[in-house]
């Protein structure tokens, strides 16, 4: 595994961990809500500025673009995270969420982590490596007809001017799909369909 994945690594089983252990304290969390149907939590809050220092630790002079806090620092190097994907999910006791943390050099995506920690599933990726879950090497999925596709999707939640047109796309693709899903994760969405669990994602 490349050092700076490793560190990737590290640093979202940190911010997992935390996470885990709020999910059994709900009622207890403060929240706040950024706009309609956009939350945050303390959770968030936390377990963003756990990954921060597990990477700054390791590498002090690289940037930081995180969901919670924002831009940090300056450097060809720039660590993006989302400390908790799928917060409205967490909220409601409803696991499916996950850490999500990539690496960009020089404006090239290069590294990745997405972990859930309801289910200890770690998908990593190093560009031109390949991607994995836990130990095991991805394959998407080799279904060649849409009609026995199972198809995640993603709902618009916050802005509404197309919703229109998104409702005819859902409405198309019901059809002409074996299924859709729409968990409410998008970083765990895209890792299960480069683990072949979806056949495909559109958002």
């Amino acid at each position: 595994m490349h050092p700076m994945l490793t560190i990737a690594v590290k640093a979202a089983r940190r911010a997992g961990n935390l996470i885990h252990r709020a999910a059994d304290n709900l009622d207890h969390l403060t929240v706040t809500k950024k706009s309609h149907s956009d939350y945050v939590s303390e959770v968030d809050r936390v377990a963003e500025q756990a990954i921060i220092t597990t990477l700054l630790d390791a590498y002090p002079d690289h940037a930081i673009l995180a969901e919670e806090s924002g831009s940090q620092g300056s450097s060809e190097y720039v660590w993006i995270i989302d400390p908790l994907d799928g917060t409205t999910n967490f909220l409601h006791g409803f696991q499916q969420y996950a850490v999500s943390i990539a690496l960009q050099h020089n404006g090239v995506l290069t590294q990745a982590v997405v972990y859930d920690p309801t289910k200890n599933d770690l998908f990593t990726a190093t560009r031109g490596a390949g991607a994995y879950l836990n130990d095991r090497r991805l394959r998407v999925s080799n279904r060649k007809e849409l009609a026995d596709c199972l198809i995640g999707t993603g709902f618009p939640y916050t802005r509404f001017e197309h919703i229109d047109a998104y409702m005819n796309i859902l409405r198309d693709m019901m059809h002409k799909t074996s299924g859709l899903r729409r968990p409410g994760s998008a970083s765990l969405d895209l890792a299960y369909t480069a683990a072949g669990r979806y056949d495909g994602f559109f958002e």
